[in-house]
């Protein structure tokens, strides 16, 4: 089996859960490629048995060359098993997960009718201010937020929960395979 994992990135956090992912998929036997969508052209997607898409969220919304690669390809993706994941702040508050579901994975799902969705994942971000002036400035937009929250803006804080990342990438696999 081989897969492809695509993926837009905001601050990085995207690239890390995706190079994450292809570790779990390796470690089960699957053959990975890692794409930055920005940065990466791929050109033979016959090669490839299960598909990865993902973003990180600013703004509420996807970077926007995941979603191209999807309208891109929709066709030759067709009836292959793409999976769709996410790295967000909804995923950081169990009361806003099913929003940020229904926002970011269905609603993106929902653009591409001739994909054949398998999984959505939706996974927690990593705030830190030292990623630069627009995270300095989503930072301040969340700083209220963050601190009912009882945390303080100006430190780094990580929420992605690394083995549920491993779990649903694992899970692709038997998904696939079964």
């Amino acid at each position: 089996m081989k897969a492809l994992i695509v993926h837009g990135i905001r601050y990085g956090s995207t690239a890390e859960i995706s190079e994450e992912m292809a570790k779990t998929l390796r470690e089960r036997g699957v053959e990975v490629d890692v794409v930055n969508a920005k940065n990466d052209k791929v050109r033979k997607l016959d090669d490839y048995d299960l598909f990865l898409v993902g973003s990180g969220i600013r703004m509420g919304k996807w970077t926007d060359e995941p979603l191209e690669f999807l309208k891109r390809n929709e066709e030759a993706l067709s009836g292959k098993p793409v999976a769709l994941f996410v790295s967000c702040g909804s995923a950081d508050d169990p009361k806003q997960c099913e929003n940020g579901r229904a926002r970011y994975l269905d609603e993106a799902g929902s653009r591409y009718p001739r994909l054949r969705i398998v999984s959505t994942g939706l996974f927690g971000g990593k705030y830190d201010s030292s990623a630069g002036f627009m995270m300095k400035m989503a930072l301040r937009g969340m700083k209220e937020e963050l601190v009912r929250k009882g945390l303080n803006p100006d430190k780094p804080y990580d929420f992605r929960d690394w083995d549920a990342i491993r779990a649903w990438a694992a899970g692709l696999v038997d998904r696939v395979k079964g």
